[in-house]
């Protein structure tokens, strides 16, 4: 069976797609499914967008041009030439760009889409040696003090495009699922919740940090106690 991420790259690229394997993976994985779901959902809407009929007086030759040349261009163009197309007709460009070039999901669903991928991991209570915690933490330049709790389980995971360290902490409040996101930016503090998990997004030194448990009467003294631990680097 395909990966997520092999999964993801192929429905990325065509939406629609559908063989063997995708359909085999859309079963065993609820939030791959969602996600194709969410692309063919934007690829209908823009496609419906572009078909709105508007008097040829109102659309300029430049307008009309591109229109012609997303019915003649290649699959792998055509996406591209749809928002081209659709920023030169009246009316319709301003939306179309926006939801193009907006991010597909937002970063509380990726989070808890990976968390509920790997949900297993939550279940681990074996400690894991600092060598092996180390290996995961090493390419990123970090490293977690002791004291906050057993790292239970550590993998450095394909999320968003880019390799993240995946860890499991079982402090004395409970497990917790930490995903160190370098390359997520964010303003100040977001607050979680799916599938009765809940969480924060920190910012951090490097990128942003997030934080999700289940059942946590004080989710944000916990955040604290582990975002503390992280020894950030130079």
């Amino acid at each position: 069976m395909i990966t997520c991420l092999e999964f993801r790259r192929r429905v990325g690229a065509e939406p629609f797609a559908s063989d063997a394997e995708i359909e085999a993976h859309r079963r065993e994985c609820a939030a791959c499914a969602r996600h194709q779901d969410e692309l063919r959902s934007m690829d209908g809407l823009i496609r419906r967008a572009l078909v709105v009929e508007l008097p040829v007086t109102t659309m300029s030759a430049k307008a009309l041009t591109a229109a012609a040349a997303v019915s003649a261009a290649p699959l792998a163009s055509r996406r591209r030439l749809f928002a081209i197309a659709a920023s030169l007709v009246a009316g319709v460009a301003v939306g179309l760009v926006l939801l193009v070039s907006a991010p597909r999901a937002s970063i509380a669903r990726e989070v808890f889409d990976h968390v509920m991928h790997e949900h297993g991991a939550m279940a681990t209570t074996a400690p894991l040696p600092p060598a092996e915690l180390a290996e995961v933490l090493g390419p990123d330049g970090v490293r977690l003090r002791s004291g906050v709790g057993d790292v239970t389980y550590a993998a450095r995971c394909h999320f968003d495009g880019h390799v993240v360290p995946h860890l499991v902490v079982r402090t004395p409040e409970g497990p917790v699922a930490v995903l160190m996101l370098r390359h997520r930016e964010i303003g100040k503090p977001m607050r979680i919740e799916d599938q009765g998990y809940e969480g924060v997004v920190l910012p951090a030194p490097k990128g942003s940090i997030a934080i999700v448990g289940k059942e946590m009467p004080d989710l944000d003294g916990v955040a604290k106690k582990v975002f503390d631990a992280v020894d950030w680097g130079g």
